[in-house]
């Protein structure tokens, strides 16, 4: 053994495909624009609907609607398309969303206020909190709704406000309601899909599992008198595209799979593999400190190095990443993780380095 510090990422040695945080940050990304794809066309129908609902009293209440559905009509196409380029969408996806209950505010104002037949629907941007945020953006969202609703009724005209009492809280109700209950439906839907954790390939747990598995561990106490550390191997094989050329993916398909095995029947019971793409694999190790980290890491290593899947020498690089004193923070991890790894491959490949640490091991 001896001491290496971690290098920063130079042009002699292109960075390996995708790191981790990355893979994660566009997983993230791609769940979010594909529901947003998926309700586009819903939305429009909603869109029609209240046009036609809202065009069939306008001898009553006046056409002041007009002005705000069509913002919304032209706004929402338009953030579309900024957050189908954007980095980060879900800036978007929260202004879009937020401007539909401030647009049929608007509309509700100039329709009547309490007596406004458009107060009801306030509860269609209440349908929708639960499939774009987590419970506590769906509590805020549901804050932000009830505000603008009473804005638009009871505080422009207390007195019709009374005397409309039955209709206000009726349409509460509805709005509350309906948070919860699809709020119940989507989380159903993201269970079910949670179940879908294994890659075909390998059998190990994939990124859906991955995602599960870190959301559990973030935020969970690490010190000597609170809870344990814990840490993460990120596996990379080394020159793996040489086996794919030379052998064909084939055979390198066979030696994911054995490495893949190795690796798994190598680690400790409550330790937990996932394969987090092409021939990266992710170890979870609950509990680990850096002494058992480093020590289980030189075990997948040198099980790699043994093992020969179909005759062919293969070695694996590793990045070792653990939790700080504190609470576990897993994009802190993740980051630290890929690091360690980048150094491993820049510094001779088959070996392990800790991320944050002079410590190193190699062959």
């Amino acid at each position: 053994m001896r001491p290496t510090r971690e290098m920063p990422r130079t042009g002699d040695l292109a960075p390996h495909k995708e790191s981790l945080a990355a893979i994660r940050e566009d997983t993230r990304r791609e769940r979010l624009l594909d529901m947003e794809r998926r309700m586009r066309r819903y939305r429009a129908g909603c869109f029609a609907i209240l046009a036609v609902a809202l065009a069939s009293v306008a001898p009553q209440v006046g056409w002041g609607w007009l002005a705000p559905l069509a913002v919304g009509f032209c706004g929402f196409p338009l953030a579309d398309r900024f957050m189908r380029n954007s980095k980060q969408p879900w800036r978007w996806i929260a202004g879009a969303w937020g401007a539909l209950p401030l647009l049929i505010a608007a509309s509700v104002v100039a329709t009547g206020g309490p007596a406004s037949p458009a107060i009801m629907l306030f509860s269609l941007p209440a349908v929708t909190l639960g499939a774009r945020f987590d419970p506590w953006g769906m509590a805020v969202g549901t804050v932000y709704i009830l505000a603008l609703f009473l804005a638009s009724t009871v505080a422009i005209d207390p007195a019709s406000a009374a005397e409309y009492s039955q209709w206000l809280v009726a349409g509460v109700a509805l709005i509350l309601s309906t948070v919860i209950l699809s709020g119940a439906l989507v989380e159903s839907d993201r269970a079910h899909r949670r179940r879908s954790t294994l890659d075909p390939l390998t059998g190990l747990f994939n990124r859906n599992a991955l995602e599960q598995r870190l959301g559990e561990l973030d935020g969970q106490p690490c010190n000597a008198e609170i809870g344990p550390s814990h840490a993460l191997l990120l596996c990379d094989l080394d020159h793996f595209k040489r086996v794919n050329d030379e052998l064909g993916h084939a055979a390198g398909d066979i030696v994911l799979q054995e490495v893949a095995y190795t690796m798994r029947a190598a680690l400790r019971a409550g330790d937990s593999i996932y394969r987090v793409g092409g021939e990266e694999i992710l170890a979870v190790l609950p509990g680990a400190n850096e002494a058992d980290a480093v020590e289980i890491a030189e075990r997948l290593r040198n099980e790699v190095r043994d093992r020969r899947p179909t005759g062919t020498a293969v070695t694996v690089s590793i990045g070792v990443a653990v939790s700080r004193s504190g609470v576990v923070d897993t994009d802190e991890l993740v980051s630290k993780a890929d690091a360690a790894l980048y150094t491993a491959k820049a510094t001779g490949r088959d070996r392990v380095v800790v991320g944050n640490a002079a410590a190193t091991a190699n062959a």
